[in-house]
Order: C-alpha cells, then sequence, then structure tokens
C-alpha cells in the first residue's frame, strides 16, 4: 500500500474533564490539607496546636491555566516563628490545602478575587475557633493569629485587581482581622503562589 492509498484512522478524542464551579467550594471540614514541600497529609488542628506560640499568617491564591481549562487555588496555614525569622532568614512552616476548579474567565478577576478571599476567611474562622479554645486566663493566643494576604495591588499602576481593594479589605476586617495587600502580601504572592 502506498502512502496515498493509506487507511486514515481517526485520532482518539481525549475526553474532556469537567471540573468544579470555581466560584464555590467545600465546607473547610472536607478539605484535606497537606505539608507544604510533600502530600504527606496534614491535621489543621495538630498544626495549630503544634505551633501555638508562633503567628499565624493564611493566605490564598489561584492561576488559570488555560491549556487543561482549570484554575488551580491554593490555600495555606503559615505559622511564623519571627525570633527565627530574624536571626537565620528561615522560621516559617506552613501546611496547604490544593483544589483544581473550572477556567475562571478573565473578565471576572473581582470574583476569583472574592473566592480567594473568602476561602482565608473560612480558614481564619476555624483558626479562631481553636485559638479560642486554647486560650485561658494566662494566655490569650488570639493575638497570634495576624492577618489575611491578599493577592490584591494598592494602586491601578500595577494591576487591575487594585480596583477591588477596599472591598476585598473590608470582607476581612469585618470580622476583625487585619488583610495585607502587595507590597506586604508575602503569603498570598510567594507562598501560596509556589504552589499553584
Amino acid at each position: 500500500m502506498t502512502k496515498k492509498n493509506k487507511a486514515v484512522t481517526p485520532k482518539k478524542k481525549r475526553l474532556k474533564r469537567f471540573y468544579k464551579d470555581p466560584y464555590s467550594f467545600e465546607t473547610i471540614d472536607k478539605w484535606i490539607w497537606r505539608e507544604f514541600e510533600c502530600n504527606k497529609e496534614a491535621d489543621p488542628i495538630e498544626f495549630i496546636d503544634r505551633y501555638l506560640g508562633r503567628l499565624f499568617f493564611i493566605a490564598t491564591d489561584s492561576q488559570n491555566y488555560s491549556k487543561s481549562g482549570t484554575c488551580v487555588f491554593t490555600s495555606v496555614i503559615i505559622a511564623y516563628d519571627w525570633d527565627r525569622v530574624t536571626e537565620t532568614g528561615h522560621g516559617a512552616t506552613a501546611i496547604r490545602y490544593t483544589d483544581k476548579r473550572a477556567i475562571v474567565p478573565k473578565e471576572a478577576l473581582s470574583s476569583k478575587l472574592m473566592v480567594e478571599t473568602q476561602r482565608s476567611i473560612e480558614i481564619c474562622k476555624m483558626l479562631e475557633e481553636r485559638l479560642i479554645e486554647l486560650s485561658d486566663e494566662d494566655h490569650d493566643y488570639m493575638s497570634n493569629l495576624v492577618g489575611v494576604s491578599i493577592d490584591c495591588n494598592y494602586d491601578e499602576v500595577r494591576g487591575k485587581s487594585a480596583r477591588y481593594k477596599d472591598m476585598l479589605v473590608g470582607m476581612v476586617i469585618a470580622y476583625g482581622w487585619k488583610a495585607f495587600i502587595k507590597p506586604d502580601s508575602w503569603a498570598a504572592t510567594s507562598v501560596a503562589d509556589s504552589k499553584c
């Protein structure tokens, strides 16, 4: 059979995976947390108890991947040891939760940022509840919950996300926590972003 007369076989079509709605997420009790550097499962309550004397930073970031049609959300709890960081430059320990969702259209930036912030708020609620349980007359561990890092710019010259700065910061401070935006949102822009 010559090349001209060769039978043509149809290419196998790859089945397209359907990812969940990017604007929603499971309740936090269903999240499977992992150690930051590996896939070993981690218990967030045990993590909080182990690093009770440290400062806690919370962050969520997300990244769209157009080829696979997914948006990867990564949330982190960072236990920050101020003294060790000051001495050695290292001293933070983290756990993460990563979730794949359907891609978020570029036009929906405000919704994407709101979902990121809402995920971080849910983590803060869990953390606050545990810190209250562990606090007593001698120790008020609530002061260890530093706040939420938001992947948002402070002015529109640096990025479109600045348009939503007041709304996102308002979501966090309404609960009584501090909100950090760029350039102070390292927990979101460096730590969470690295696992998206």
